[in-house]
């Protein structure tokens, strides 16, 4: 099991763009994924947005990747601010399952 976390700290215009994307593109394609847990945070003030992604294997990452890319090639030119920052990690320890 592994996480994959991505920052953006960006512009306003940037930070809704982002949501927006995510809401049309990200969470659509990944609704029917194995294997996930998916989280969207966003600080509205700060223009700081964090995706935190738990994985239970790289086999489903990568099916799910392969439909948020889908998603993104019918509309290859709209604007999706890049993350400031990308990791992986390993879980070695949950509790819990968010709503």
């Amino acid at each position: 099991m592994f996480a994959m976390v991505m920052e953006f700290q960006e512009t306003a215009a940037d930070t809704e763009a982002g949501i927006a994307h995510v809401q049309d593109e990200v969470i659509p394609a990944l609704k029917e994924a194995h294997g996930l847990l998916g989280l969207w945070l966003v600080d509205r003030e700060r223009h700081q947005r964090l995706t935190v992604m738990v994985w239970d294997t790289e086999e489903h990452y990568s099916e799910g990747m392969a439909a948020v890319q889908a998603r993104r090639a019918a509309a290859p030119d709209r604007h999706r601010p890049a993350p400031s920052s990308v990791q992986r990690y390993e879980v070695y320890g949950s509790i819990g399952h968010p709503a």
